[in-house]
C-alpha cells in the first residue's frame, strides 16, 4: 500500500512539474516570434530636425556614413520627449541622430552628418539613435520592432548592406558595445544590458543583439 501511494505521488509530482515546464516555455516565446505571430508593424518615421545641433561630415564626406550604430539611454524613468529635450539641452557633450520608443521613431538630426554618441571614430562613421526604456512585454516588443525597422530604413537610405559588426568589428550594424570594443572611443556597453534585463523580465529569456540582428534583416528583406 505505502508502495502504491509512493508511486501515485511520484506520478503527481511528475505531472505537476511537466505542466510547469510547459506554462514556462509557453511564456518564454522569444520576442522575435512574439512580434511576428502578432503582427505588430513599425511606426512612421517622423522627422522633427533641429537647427541647433552642428554639422560636419562623416569621414568619407556628407551623406557617407557607413552603418548604424544602436544605443538605450540607461534611464529607466525617461520618456521619449524627456531625452529630447534633455538633448537639445547637452548636445555640445552627446547627440545622436534618433530617438525610438514604442510609439515613435523621431529623428531630430540629420543623418547626413555626423553626430558626437560613441567618441572617436566612431562618430565619423556611424548613424546613431537611442532606445527609451520600455516597462511593458507589448513595448518592449514594439520598440524592438520599430528599431529594428529604422535600422534597416537606413541601410536602405544610404545604400549599405546588412553586416553584423559584433563578431570581427567590421561591419553596418553595431551596438554602441561593439563600437567600445572594436574601435574604442568609449567604454559603454548597450544596449546589451538592457536587452538582457527586458527579455527575462517580460519573456523569460535573455533578449540579444544576435536576435535583433535578425530583426533587422527581416526588416531589411521586406518590400
Amino acid at each position: 500500500m505505502k508502495r502504491q501511494l509512493k508511486i501515485v505521488l511520484l506520478v503527481m509530482i511528475s505531472c505537476v512539474m511537466l505542466l510547469m515546464m510547459m506554462s514556462f516555455n509557453a511564456q518564454a516565446t522569444s520576442v522575435n516570434r512574439y512580434i511576428i505571430a502578432r503582427h505588430l508593424s513599425p511606426v512612421k518615421i517622423s522627422t522633427q530636425i533641429w537647427r541647433g545641433f552642428p554639422r560636419y561630415k562623416y569621414r568619407h564626406g556628407k551623406g557617407k556614413p557607413e552603418g548604424v550604430v544602436v544605443h538605450e539611454t540607461g534611464n529607466p524613468h525617461s520618456t521619449i520627449f524627456d531625452e529630447i529635450a534633455y538633448m537639445k539641452k547637452n548636445y555640445r557633450n552627446a547627440f545622436v541622430h534618433t530617438f525610438v520608443d514604442s510609439s515613435h521613431i523621431i529623428n531630430i538630426a540629420s543623418t547626413n552628418y555626423l553626430c558626437w554618441g560613441v567618441g572617436y571614430p566612431g562618430n565619423a562613421r556611424f548613424v546613431q539613435f537611442e532606445q527609451v526604456e520600455m516597462h511593458s512585454k507589448a513595448s518592449f516588443a514594439h520598440e524592438v520592432e520599430n528599431a529594428a525597422y529604422y535600422t534597416a530604413y537606413i541601410l536602405r537610405k544610404y545604400h549599405l548592406k546588412p553586416n553584423d559588426a559584433a563578431y570581427d568589428g567590421k561591419g553596418t550594424v553595431w551596438s554602441h558595445n561593439a563600437v567600445a570594443k572594436y574601435l574604442g572611443g568609449s567604454d559603454h556597453t548597450d544596449p546589451v544590458g538592457y536587452y538582457k534585463r527586458a527579455g527575462r523580465k517580460y519573456f523569460h529569456k535573455a533578449y540579444t543583439m544576435s536576435q535583433f540582428y535578425k530583426l533587422v534583416l527581416r526588416n531589411y528583406r521586406r518590400k
